[in-house]
């Protein structure tokens, strides 16, 4: 079943008579991996209505999409991002949230709400889960006194001081809707950062290089390996390289060195058809690797793009 089709069943579900649950998300790390913790927490009929319509809100707002791709902008108002949730930890979240049951995995205390770095917004019928909104915690999610403000509320004329209650916050977005096997994405920033996707771009990163190292592709590999470091936006570039895999293509390679010599570019190779990276053509190196320097046409000039959309 194509996105296209999970996209239009997404828009015409009928949310109206969903049950809601709402979950709290916590994290841990084992071994560096991330590791989760969920648990359901209690709400009243009126928070009922409100979750449940901030995801059909989202839903009735989404008129496009677009595949998501490491270096995609923010999605706008209307277009939504799409990934498969098995290319995400989403997945192992589901898989352990599919095993609870609402009613006997509840919160048990108060530090388990603070220190949650999510949370879920859940509708289901009879049978099953329908679709589940995910939102990582904003940061007014527990008011406290250490943030230089005095939590009150005004209630018959009045402020009350809420120092000794426990307020917390929903927001009236999500970060991305989870329908079938496909998220939704409203949010990039959130998205990424829920679901740990630096960490996973850094193991991407580490798999390509003891690719690369096997094949032999570069020379001065080190110069790589210290540019891109933790730094976001070339771990981004990295991934989208090993998801490409043109690396691997020799009729690219040997089709990029002739390009390269015709357009002079300035990329040096060994006589065995190695990439002789240097700091000055690094970028040249990744734009190319990632299909992103692309000749215009019309004005008969090179452009190194940040996003491409394929006709």
């Amino acid at each position: 079943m194509t996105t296209q089709i999970k996209f239009s069943r997404l828009k015409r579900i009928d949310l109206q008579e969903t049950y809601v649950s709402l979950a709290i998300v916590g994290e841990y790390k084992h071994l560096r991996e991330s590791q989760y913790r969920i648990k359901y927490i209690q709400i009243d009929n009126p928070l009922e209505r409100k979750l449940r319509n901030i995801i059909i809100r989202k839903i009735e707002q989404a008129n496009s999409f677009e595949e998501y791709d490491f270096e995609c902008p923010e999605p706008e108002e209307d277009l939504v991002r799409t990934i498969e949730s098995e290319s995400t930890d989403f997945f192992r979240i589901k898989e352990i949230l599919e095993s609870l049951n609402p009613e006997e995995d509840k919160i048990e205390s108060l530090d388990e709400l603070v220190k949650a770095k999510a949370y879920m917004i859940i509708l289901r019928n009879n049978e099953s889960i329908l679709t589940i909104g995910f939102k990582t915690i904003p940061e007014n999610w527990k008011m406290k006194r250490d943030r230089g403000l005095i939590p009150l509320l005004f209630r018959e004329n009045q402020f009350i001081d809420l120092e000794d209650e426990n307020v917390f916050s929903i927001a009236n977005t999500i970060d991305f809707i989870a329908f079938e096997d496909v998220l939704f994405i409203l949010s990039k920033k959130n998205f990424e950062y829920g679901l740990n996707f630096r960490e996973g771009m850094i193991a991407k990163a580490n798999e390509l290089y003891e690719e690369i190292r096997t094949i032999n592709l570069f020379v001065n590999m080190e110069i790589l390996t210290n540019r891109v470091g933790n730094n976001q936006r070339y771990l981004k570039k990295i991934a989208t390289i090993k998801n490409l895999g043109y690396y691997r293509n020799q009729a690219f390679l040997q089709r990029l060195r002739e390009i390269n010599q015709h357009k002079d570019w300035g990329i040096q190779f060994q006589d065995d058809g190695q990439i002789v990276i240097t700091e000055e053509k690094l970028d040249d190196i990744l734009s190319i690797l990632q299909n992103k320097r692309l000749y215009s046409e019309l004005t008969e000039e090179d452009f190194d793009v940040s996003s491409a959309k394929k006709i």
